[in-house]
């Protein structure tokens, strides 16, 4: 996909490193350092709707949408506790956006597109730290990813992947991705 094609993608770019930006706390963290360029996808809902004459309050969206040479990637950043429900309701709407704006489905996201979820580890541990040791040992022997908060049912069904990351587990990625 040729991101010049739409407009409302190409006007909206910034860096991951500032998509991942929560300054909830007062003084600014940053869940990466990167420096690749994204859509501000919190952009792209506000610029939607507010064209159909709607309040940007109307969707949720991810906060990023990124190109790699794999194909899109829809990024939520969360310093903070993950509430599953509004994570659910941000990959809903950001994927009708997306179609909207690009004319694909779920059909054509579901083979081509990814999800990651970069979360705050600290902030929300497992429950049972031995529970989640098994299901990572599992995951790891059957050569799958241990995917957390309930978001391996959107796996297939919209996305090609889905994969929850701490921030150190997200920049492993990124360089698998062929970005370093």
């Amino acid at each position: 996909m040729k991101i010049e094609v739409y407009p409302i993608f190409s006007d909206h770019m910034d860096t991951l490193k500032e998509l991942s930006k929560d300054t909830s706390q007062g003084q600014p963290q940053y869940m990466t350092e990167r420096t690749e360029e994204a859509v501000n996808f919190d952009l792209v809902k506000r610029a939607y709707t507010n064209h159909l004459g709607l309040s940007e309050e109307t969707a949720s969206s991810c906060d990023a949408l990124a190109f790699f040479p794999a194909g899109p990637v829809f990024i939520e950043f969360k310093n903070g506790t993950v509430k599953n429900a509004d994570v659910k309701t941000k990959i809903r709407d950001s994927l009708l956006i997306y179609g909207g704006i690009t004319g694909q489905s779920i059909a054509d996201t579901g083979s081509a597109m990814e999800f990651v979820l970069v979360y705050n580890g600290e902030k929300n541990p497992d429950k049972s730290r031995s529970r989640a040791a098994i299901i990572a040992h599992l995951a790891n022997k059957a050569d799958t990813e241990y995917i957390r908060f309930d978001l391996e049912r959107f796996q297939t069904l919209y996305f090609k992947a889905v994969h929850t990351y701490t921030p150190e587990e997200f920049e492993k990625y990124l360089t698998e991705k062929g970005l370093s």
